[in-house]
């Protein structure tokens, strides 16, 4: 294979394809859909939000009013504490100068009991409103038995739950987050940029383009000119969203406390780039095995169900990451990417097992483009008809 003309199909591939309304549609169109998703609730929960969540209060002991103020300061209520009589809020709610009003009593401190009056009990969440006034209600009650301030403060402390491997390392959130966003890139890099590598190649097929191409160049150079393309607009696929994703995300929390480290991304790359490249392969020998459009979109869910069929099994592999069968299946390079980022997702996964099972890819992923470069090569100059098992059979057996 010379370099050149792997390099010359990788240009024309990428100039013509980064161009192609498809591509442009989707690369921008799921970044829109994150940042639209990540500010359109606030903006509509901040215009519509705070109507209707003024929290009137008519404490008739004095006691438990203060308490509710104080412990949902921070939340969507605005606690208006009031004094007048039940009579008068009565007549403002019938009014409609009031949302409801929260009555409470000397019973109510002894039973728990709290009756909150409504015009319409659709207006808001009993189960809500509940969940705010507990923490005020058992503040109060711990105070009635007794409990000084001191206490009480060390009482209401939350549970908090550190993750610690067997060495004794804490796991942070990063260990998960990366090797399941690898994999979940990896899936969607190759659902996009694997659907428009098979249209391209039935396309050239379909329109004898590729008798002009294959006279200049090998079907290997031009297999992996077109992988090493489409890899490339995935990257830059990636590249985008990533930008949009880490816009919204900073919105929402410190991306600093995930303590991100150059490892975990490290150890994930290899799985993502091989998986490509497996993947690639066989997307384009699928691709020139067919003779139409029609049969290029069934074959393409054929493949991408691959990737998924471990994914489907994600809740036995993340409960039991060292399982046996688990393990074995990390070993099968059809399997390895997304069963690996999986397990290193759930656990710590031995080194000598990342080293193996990249390997164990690696070979996989060399074996199918030699299989795949005869299978691709054997199968473009057939135009009326589709490749079947004899002829890729054929086509192994065949010598160059």
């Amino acid at each position: 294979m010379q370099r050149r003309n792997i390099a010359s199909v990788f240009k024309w591939e990428l100039r013509k394809h980064i161009k192609s309304p498809i591509f442009l549609i989707f690369t921008f169109l799921i970044p829109g859909f994150m940042i639209l998703g990540g500010f359109l609730p606030n903006f509509v929960v901040s215009q519509i939000g705070a109507d209707a969540q003024d929290l009137y209060i008519r404490d008739e002991t004095a006691q438990l009013a203060p308490l509710i103020e104080d412990t949902l300061r921070d939340s969507n209520y605005e606690i208006i504490i009031t004094d007048s009589d039940v009579d008068e809020l009565e007549a403002k709610l019938e009014a409609g100068e009031i949302p409801g009003y929260l009555h409470i009593t000397e019973e109510t401190l002894a039973s728990g009991q709290m009756t909150f009056y409504l015009a319409d009990a659709k207006d808001i969440s009993r189960n809500d409103l509940q969940q705010s006034l507990q923490p005020a209600y058992t503040q109060y009650r711990l105070q009635a038995s007794g409990v000084n301030p001191e206490e009480l403060a060390s009482i209401m402390v939350p549970a908090t739950v550190n993750v610690l491997t067997v060495s004794g390392e804490e796991q942070g959130i990063a260990d998960i987050l990366i090797p399941m966003f690898t994999g979940m890139i990896l899936f969607i890099s190759i659902l996009f940029s694997g659907q428009i590598l098979m249209q391209s190649v039935i396309k050239e097929k379909r329109n004898r383009i590729i008798e002009i191409l294959l006279s200049s160049l090998s079907a290997r150079e031009l297999l992996v000119g077109k992988i090493l393309a489409f890899g490339a607009l995935g990257l830059i696929q990636i590249g985008i969203w990533l930008t949009a994703g880490l816009t919204v995300a900073t919105r929402f929390m410190d991306l600093s406390a995930l303590q991100f480290e150059y490892t975990q991304i490290l150890t994930s790359l290899p799985y993502f780039v091989l998986g490509y490249l497996l993947l690639a392969t066989m997307f384009a020998a699928m691709a020139a095995m067919m003779k139409d459009a029609e049969s290029g979109s069934q074959a393409h869910g054929l493949v991408i169900m691959i990737p998924i069929l471990p994914l489907m099994l994600s809740a036995p592999i993340m409960m039991a990451p060292n399982h046996i069968i688990v393990r074995i299946v990390s070993f099968i390079p059809i399997f390895t990417p997304a069963t690996m980022l999986m397990r290193m997702g759930a656990t710590t996964v031995p080194a000598w097992e990342i080293i193996a099972t990249s390997l164990a890819l690696l070979a996989g992923t060399i074996f199918f483009l030699y299989i795949g470069a005869r299978i691709y090569g054997g199968s473009l100059l057939k135009y009326d008809t589709a490749s079947g098992f004899k002829d890729v059979i054929g086509l192994l057996k065949n010598k160059d």
